[in-house]
């Protein structure tokens, strides 16, 4: 298997597990759904700082489908109303970030009692490109 391959496999996982994650829920406990994903996320991140080329270059490309389906996100629950959104979008637009829930709502209920799924949603979003990111950052040190 092409490094590519093995690079666009790994960034496709969180798809997956997100799905999987989303089926299995009950079953798997979200926590610990979120911290096999946190640390898994993390070794990608650092990965990705070990490929040749431009480093700023290495980081989008390991973001990539993390953006496209933010935005994907966005397009469909910030800029869409409740009848125009498509359902199938903004399904699959959730599972990218899925495993990232827990912090999700934790985060979300350090600023207020209510609990709004945009907001969540968003919250995880970020969480998940954090993680991402400091593994980044630790992959380029280690280097």
């Amino acid at each position: 298997m092409t490094e590519n391959k093995k690079n666009l496999m790994w960034i496709i996982i969180p798809f997956v597990y997100g799905f999987v994650s989303n089926t299995f829920m009950l079953i798997i406990p979200p926590l610990f759904s979120q911290l096999v994903f946190a640390v898994f996320w993390f070794w990608v991140g650092m990965k990705f700082s070990c490929l040749s080329g431009n480093k700023v270059k290495s980081f989008f490309i390991g973001n990539s489908i993390w953006l496209l389906s933010f935005l994907l996100y966005l397009w469909q629950f910030a800029l869409l109303d409740d009848d125009s959104r498509n359902m199938f979008l903004a399904g699959i637009s959730q599972y990218y970030m899925l495993p990232f829930i827990w912090s999700g709502t934790k985060l979300s209920l350090l600023f207020t009692d209510i609990i709004h799924g945009t907001t969540i949603t968003i919250i995880s979003y970020l969480s998940m490109l954090l993680v991402f990111t400091i593994g980044f950052i630790v992959g380029k040190i280690k280097i």
